[in-house]
């Protein structure tokens, strides 16, 4: 969905122009509303279904009820679960930032331990009362 599916902005669905009662879902490739379609007719859901040829590309189209909204929210979570690329591709950057993270997480709890003794030690005396003024 890398690219903006005509007047769709940042997510991919919109009221039919013709039907208010209809939502328009739309997709970018192929394998996308594949994905879509195997998941609305897993949860037999009617839909309509449609191209539209851009300077893009072809975007392909489905018009679900509005009262379908929630299988068919469902049904685009799952496509963008199948198709988004992780966030760090490079496998060995992705586990170094996982070990980073957890020696990190290690040291935090090791030196919260640590002090927890000193924490324990301090009296009233240790702390200097600043609200009396004496000249």
């Amino acid at each position: 969905m890398g690219r903006k599916i005509g007047s769709f902005g940042l997510i991919n669905y919109r009221r039919h122009p013709e039907n208010p009662n209809y939502i328009v879902f739309g997709f970018n490739s192929e394998r996308e509303a594949t994905i879509f379609e195997t998941e609305l007719n897993k949860t037999k859901t009617w839909f309509e279904k449609d191209t539209e040829p851009t300077d893009d590309g072809i975007i392909y189209l489905f018009a679900v009820s509005e009262s379908s909204m929630n299988e068919a929210n469902y049904a685009n979570g799952m496509v963008k679960r199948h198709t988004r690329d992780p966030l760090f591709k490079n496998i060995f950057l992705r586990y170094s930032l996982i070990i980073i993270v957890l020696l990190f997480s290690v040291l935090a709890i090791v030196g919260y331990v640590k002090n927890s003794d000193k924490r324990s030690e301090k009296t009233d005396n240790d702390v200097m009362d600043t609200t009396r003024f004496t000249p």
